[in-house]
C-alpha cells in the first residue's frame, strides 16, 4: 500500500493530520469514517454481521481483544493513545502447567499498551481460503524440523512444540534429538509427547550440538529439513511461507528475516535480511534463522562437522554455497530467537569458542575455494572478523580520473596516491575535460612529464559516462579505478584491498568508505536504491560506529556503490558495455552497477578503505538550483526507463525497512 501512488499523493494530508492534537485528530478520523459509512450503505449488513458476532463472542482466540475490552484499557491509560503508539505485545502467562504447550499468539493473552522499543511482532492472520491454498500447491512437501535437545527449560521447550503444533501447513515431521539431558523431567516431557508426527531420539552419551543435530538429520524422511534451536520458535506461517517458496522458486536453500523474543516476552531487534549476498555471508553469519535445505543436498555436503561446535551452522552454510546458487529468501520474520543469559543471541562475546569456530569456518573456506586471504579482526567491534584477500599476481592498476580547471584538487588528489600507496603497479590517466585555467594547465603539464601519468585531453561537453569510457580505451591495466579529483586516499593498503575483492570470479564493482573531509563522518559506504532514488547508505554516521548489523564495518554486498571510487575489472567492465553515455552527468555508476549486477555479479564495499571525499568540489552540489535538481530528475526518469527492474527494488535492502531511510529505520517508524 506504502507504494502505491495514492499513499504518496496523500503523504502531505497524512503528515498535516499527524500534527494535529490527538483529540482533533480522532474527532476527525471519526467524522471521516461516519462519511465512508454513509457512502457505502451496500455494505451495511455485512458490518451489522461483524458487531452482532463481536458482541456474541465469535472472534477466536487469536485474534487480539474484542474492542471493547481494548477501549477499556485506553480509558485508563493517563494521556489519549493515537494508532500510531498502540502495538501488539505478549502478556505474561503465569501458573499454566508445563504440559500446557499453548502458543503465546495463538493463546488469546495478546493485549493493547504502549510499544517500549519501536518494534513489536504482530501474527499474520490466517487466509480464510487457507485450505484451498494449500491444496493449489502443485508441490506437496514434507517438512523435517530437527531440533537438539539438552537440558532445555520445559516452558520453553512446550513453547517451541506449540510454535510447530500451530503451523498453518501440517505437512511435517518434528524430530527431538535429546544429547543425554542431565534433567531427566526433559526426558520425561519429550516422552510423554503424544503426537504422531512428533518423534524423539534419546542419545546415549553427550555428543554436543553437530553430531546430535546429525543423528535428527540422518533420521530425517521429508524433502526439506528445517533447523530449530531448542528453546527458538517459528512463527505460524513459518511453513507456510516456505512451502510457497518452495513452489514459486524450487530453491535449494532458503533463509528468511528473524526477530529476538527478550527475557520479559517482547519481541524486538528484527533483522531484516538482504537477498543472497555471498561477500557478507563470508563476513558475519546473515542467513541464520530461519533456514530451510533440501535434503539431497544437505546429504551430498555431508551435515554439520563437530570441529566447529559453536559455529557449526555457519560452517555448514559456507559448504552448502559452494553446491548450489539456488538460494531464496524470503522478506518475513518467520523464527524467534530466544534472548537467554550466556546466549549468542545475547552477546555475541558470551561464547569465545563460536568466535573462534567462526574464524575457522571461514578460513577452511578460504582454503576449499583456493583463496588466499586474511581472515582478521575488526578493531572496532571484537568478535567480528573480514576476509582481506591477497591479490592474485601483480596487475596493473589503471587509475582513471576526470578534471576540469581544479588544479590544487587534483593536486592533492594525485600526490596522495603517490605519497600513501602500498602498492605500486599503478598508472594514473587524467582526463582533461577543456581545463583553460592558467594554474590547471600548468598542473596538467606537470603531471603529464612525470612517469606513470598520462593526461588526455577531451574538450567536449561533460560527460562522465564518455570521459571514463574514454580513459579506459586509453589505459593498459587488467584492473579499473575510477576516481574522482576531490578524493584523498587515507589508507594506505587501499589499492591491494579493493583489488582482492575485484579479481573474484563473483565480483563486480568495488567501493570504499568515503568521509567528508576533517571528519570521522561516512559519506558514502554504499549505495540503496530507495523509493525515492539511489542514495548513499549510513550518510553522515560516524565511520566508526557499527550501523545496521555491521553494515557500516564489514564488506556487505550493495546494489551500487558511488563512481567517486570505484574499482572493476576491465573484462567485467567491458562485458556489460562501460558506463551508459546517455546518463552524462548523475546515476551513471548506479546504471554499471545494475548492469553488473544483471550480468551475474555482486558489489560490494570495502569500510576498511577510506578516502576523504571534497564532494562536488568539481561541479558543485546537484541539489543547489532548481536547474540541476530538475537534471537530476530526468536523469534518474532515465535510470528507471533503462532499468525498469529496479524501480523501487533493491535486492540488497529489504521491503520490512522504511522505503526512504539511509539509516535502515523500520518501515513504521
Amino acid at each position: 500500500m506504502e507504494h502505491s501512488t495514492f499513499w504518496r499523493a496523500t503523504g502531505p494530508l497524512r503528515r498535516r493530520l499527524s500534527s494535529m492534537p490527538d483529540g482533533v485528530r480522532i474527532s476527525a478520523r471519526r467524522f471521516a469514517k461516519a462519511l465512508w459509512w454513509a457512502s457505502t450503505p451496500h455494505r451495511m449488513p455485512e458490518r451489522l454481521r461483524f458487531l452482532k458476532a463481536r458482541r456474541l463472542g465469535g472472534i477466536s482466540v487469536a485474534q487480539p481483544e474484542p474492542m471493547q475490552a481494548i477501549e477499556a484499557q485506553l480509558t485508563v491509560q493517563e494521556a489519549p493513545l493515537t494508532v500510531k503508539e498502540i502495538a501488539f505485545v505478549p502478556a505474561p502467562q503465569s501458573g499454566q502447567p508445563h504440559t500446557d504447550v499453548q502458543l503465546a499468539s495463538a493463546s488469546g493473552t495478546y493485549r493493547f499498551q504502549p510499544p517500549t522499543g519501536g518494534y513489536t511482532y504482530i501474527p499474520p492472520r490466517q487466509p480464510d481460503d487457507l485450505e484451498r491454498r494449500v491444496r493449489q500447491l502443485t508441490h506437496s512437501v514434507l517438512f523435517s524440523i530437527v531440533v537438539p535437545v539438552y537440558n532445555t527449560p520445559l516452558d520453553l521447550l512446550a513453547r517451541l512444540v506449540a510454535s510447530v503444533k500451530a503451523q498453518w501447513y501440517s505437512s511435517w515431521e518434528l524430530i527431538f534429538v535429546d544429547d543425554a539431558s542431565p534433567n531427566d523431567a526433559v526426558r520425561t516431557t519429550l516422552s510423554a509427547l503424544q503426537d504422531p508426527r512428533i518423534r524423539t531420539i534419546f542419545s546415549d552419551k553427550n555428543r554436543g550440538i553437530s553430531d546430535t543435530t546429525n543423528i535428527g538429520l540422518n533420521a530425517a524422511q521429508g524433502e526439506y529439513v528445517v533447523f530449530l534451536d531448542h528453546d527458538d520458535e517459528l512463527t505460524v506461517d513459518c511453513l507456510y511461507e516456505l512451502a510457497l517458496c518452495i513452489e514459486r522458486d524450487d530453491p535449494d536453500f532458503i533463509y528468511s528475516d528473524e526477530d529476538k523474543i527478550a527475557t520479559d516476552g517482547s519481541f524486538t531487534q528484527p533483522f531484516f535480511k538482504p537477498d543472497w549476498s555471498p561477500d557478507t555471508m563470508m563476513s558475519t553469519m546473515f542467513t541464520c534463522h530461519v533456514m530451510c535445505v533440501r535434503r539431497s543436498l544437505l546429504e551430498k555436503v555431508g551435515g554439520l562437522r563437530k570441529e566447529f561446535d559453536g559455529s557449526q551452522d555457519y560452517d555448514f552454510v559456507l559448504r552448502l554455497v559452494e553446491h548450489t546458487n539456488r538460494i531464496s529468501h524470503i522478506p518475513k520474520v518467520l523464527y524467534h530467537w530466544r534472548i537467554i543469559p550466556a546466549s549468542v543471541a545475547s552477546d555475541l562475546n558470551a561464547k569465545p569458542y563460536a568466535i573462534e569456530a567462526s574464524r575457522s569456518a571461514r578460513e577452511a573456506a578460504l582454503k576449499r575455494r583456493n583463496l588466499q586471504g586474511v581472515v582478521e579482526p575488526v578493531s572496532q567491534v571484537p568478535g567480528y572478523f573480514r576476509i582481506r584477500y591477497d591479490v592474485v599476481g601483480t596487475p596493473l592498476i589503471s587509475i582513471i580520473i576526470p578534471s576540469k580547471n581544479n588544479a590544487a584538487v587534483l593536486r592533492r588528489c594525485v600526490e596522495s596516491i603517490q605519497d600513501l600507496s602500498s602498492y605500486r603497479n599503478f598508472e594514473i590517466i587524467i582526463m582533461d575535460n577543456g581545463s583553460t585555467h592558467v594554474d590547471a594547465v600548468r598542473t596538467l603539464r606537470y603531471f603529464s612529464a612525470q612517469d606513470g601519468i598520462r593526461v588526455i585531453p577531451h574538450n567536449q561537453p561533460f560527460n562522465y559516462s564518455e570521459l571514463n569510457n574514454i580513459g579506459v580505451r586509453h589505459s593498459q591495466g587488467d584492473i579499473l579505478l575510477f576516481l574522482n579529483d576531490d578524493t584523498e586516499v587515507l589508507s594506505p593498503d587501499w589499492l591491494e584491498r579493493m583489488a582482492g575483492y575485484a579479481q573474484l570470479d563473483h565480483v563486480g564493482a568495488v567501493g570504499a568508505k568515503l568521509l567528508y573531509p576533517n571528519s570521522r563522518s561516512v559519506q558514502h559506504n554504499g549505495v540503496l536504491n530507495l523509493d525515492t532514488g539511489p542514495a548513499h547508505a549510513l550518510l553522515r554516521e560516524d565511520a566508526d560506529s557499527p550501523g545496521y548489523f555491521m553494515r557500516n564495518l564489514l564488506e556487505w554486498n550493495w546494489l551500487a556503490v558511488t563512481g567517486a571510487c570505484l574499482m572493476v575489472e576491465r573484462r567485467k567492465f567491458e562485458a556489460v558495455g562501460g558506463f551508459n553515455e546517455k546518463l552524462p552527468i548523475a546515476y551513471n555508476d548506479v546504471k554499471l552497477c545494475f548492469d553488473l549486477v544483471d550480468h551475474g555479479y555482486y558489489n560490494v564495499v570495502c569500510p576498511a578503505v577510506e578516502l576523504t571525499h571534497h564532494e562536488s568540489l568539481t561541479r558543485g552540489a546537484d541539489e543547489l538550483t532548481p536547474e540541476k535538481r530538475a537534471r537530476c530528475m530526468r536523469d534518474m526518469e532515465l535510470l528507471y526507463r533503462l532499468s525498469p527492474h529496479y524501480f523501487m527494488r533493491d535486492p540488497f535492502h529489504n521491503p520490512n525497512l522504511h522505503p526512504s531511510s539511509v539509516h535502515f529505520a523500520l518501515a513504521t517508524a
